[in-house]
């Protein structure tokens, strides 16, 4: 069995904030899991490197846009580790087996005859460094930039985006291409219906971008080449084996603002190259910030590293799955995960490990009497990361965790010790502790890597002692 994630991948004119955090979190768990289940996994994340708002920001800061782009992906790579996600590769779109696929893909199109050349006019928004219609706009301006968009008219090849929608509304209607969630669905149904246009795949008068291999005055559309990492970051360039084995992508995880590139304009791209549609595509909502959405434009960003530095990488990832329903918008704080951090993961999940690996070694010598079955199998945690249903599925860990701290309250474990006549129903006591916990740290691998590693070794060790606190006070 074989499962392949992906993000979208990161335009490098800021550093990283929560809100890019949130997504890669999520395709990490999903990807970690689908591991643990056995699954031969290609996780990818990286960073889109191209277009004349990055030229115009290298301009700023006086460098070359390649030194630019050498210099900013490392900002998200560095953050990704910080924040413990398991990709197998970052791509860029400046690797030199991406430039490679994107004239490979778009040569194919055209030697299929979904390319021609023609005059277009439209409105530009540069923050998006995309073409907007009169409906994207609100009071005349994008509701996102909140600038007006440019009235542009040049030469540019066209795609074809129209011959490929029927094929594409079929397989959505048969659930071979899935969209998530439902309201998503229905929203690409519904664009699909109104019809498509068709779309610019090059621009001139951009100079940092890949050229078109055969019109040189011409570069790619920076969201064509940005959308292609997909197929160029697992091989489809470098290594035939990898990408026949991995593609097609089983999800792509994006925000809820590109699902019209990712759902009808990508798997349009890969028909017209003769190329099979990934599997499905996953949107999340946004993060926000005293209710407004997190950006760099709006200037309420919050650094990831910050987190991770204060509270560590499990505690960052915790909050970011438990506190917002995935798919919806949600707001965060420092208040928020603090008040996570000091009940969830300190007073709940720190106290049990604490308290029982305590008990074990005072009343047991550092070894857990004969294992039995857990209180709780945990079974449906499984379901409920599988169907992105992250929240509830921390939510029915914890209350695991809440069931054996109260457990420990009810059988007095310290009382029972007093009197050796009461020994075999400590030593259940302590068993039945011992598999719930261990099966805890096992259900939250995914989510908490470093947490679920520290009680495995705890409880596989030779002799069990009182574990240093696992969430240590913050001040």
């Amino acid at each position: 069995m074989k499962y392949y994630i992906t993000t979208a991948i990161d335009y490098i004119n800021g550093k990283p904030h929560i809100g890019h955090s949130y997504e890669k979190v999520a395709s990490d768990v999903l990807a970690r899991l689908a591991r643990l289940s056995g699954k031969q996994t290609f996780f990818l994340t990286g960073t889109d490197e191209h277009g004349a708002k990055i030229a115009e920001y290298a301009k700023a800061q006086g460098l070359e846009p390649q030194a630019f782009a050498d210099q900013t992906y490392k900002y998200f790579e560095d953050a990704w580790k910080n924040l413990d996600l398991s990709f197998d590769r970052f791509v860029r779109t400046t690797d030199p087996d991406h430039l490679a696929t994107v004239a490979d893909i778009l040569k194919k199109i055209k030697e299929n005859g979904y390319l021609y050349e023609a005059e277009y006019s439209g409105l530009y928004c540069t923050g998006h460094e995309a073409f907007l219609t009169e409906k994207d706009l609100v009071n005349g301006l994008c509701p996102e930039h909140q600038t007006k968009p440019e009235l542009i008219t040049e030469k540019n090849w066209f795609f074809k985006v129209s011959n490929f929608t029927d094929q594409i509304k079929e397989k959505i209607e048969k659930g071979e291409f899935k969209i998530w969630p439902e309201a998503h669905r229905k929203e690409v149904l519904s664009l699909l219906a109104q019809g498509f246009n068709d779309i610019a795949i090059s621009r001139p008068n951009v100079k940092w971008g890949i050229p078109l291999p055969w019109d040189e005055n011409q570069t790619v559309y920076v969201w064509v080449d940005a959308l292609i990492n997909y197929i160029s970051g697992v091989g489809y360039h470098s290594d035939k084996e990898l990408f026949k084995k991995y593609w097609p992508a089983d999800w792509h995880i994006v925000g809820k603002d590109i699902i019209k590139f990712h759902c009808i304009i990508w798997p349009a791209l890969l028909l017209a190259a003769g190329i099979e549609m990934p599997k499905g595509v996953v949107a999340h909502g946004y993060l926000t910030a005293n209710e407004r959405k997190i950006s760099k434009s709006i200037g309420n960003v919050i650094d990831p590293n910050d987190w991770v530095l204060k509270y560590g990488s499990d505690a960052v990832r915790y909050f970011l799955m438990r506190e917002i329903a995935f798919g919806q918008d949600g707001d965060v704080s420092e208040e928020k995960i603090k008040a996570r951090y000091d009940g969830d993961l300190a007073n709940g999940l720190g106290n049990l490990v604490s308290r029982l690996t305590n008990m074990i070694e005072k009343y047991s010598h550092g070894e857990i009497p004969e294992i039995v079955e857990p209180h709780d199998s945990l079974e449906d945690v499984l379901g409920m990361v599988e169907s992105f249903r992250f929240h509830e599925a921390l939510a029915r860990i914890w209350e695991a965790i809440a069931w054996a701290n109260q457990y420990i309250d009810e059988t007095k474990p310290w009382d029972l010790a007093k009197d050796p006549a009461n020994k075999e129903k400590l030593d259940e006591v302590l068993s039945v502790l011992g598999a719930q916990v261990k099966l805890v740290g096992l259900s939250l691998s995914p989510f908490m890597p470093q947490t679920a590693e520290k009680i495995r070794r705890v409880f596989e060790s030779d002799a069990i002692s009182k574990i240093e606190p696992l969430f240590p006070r913050v001040e």
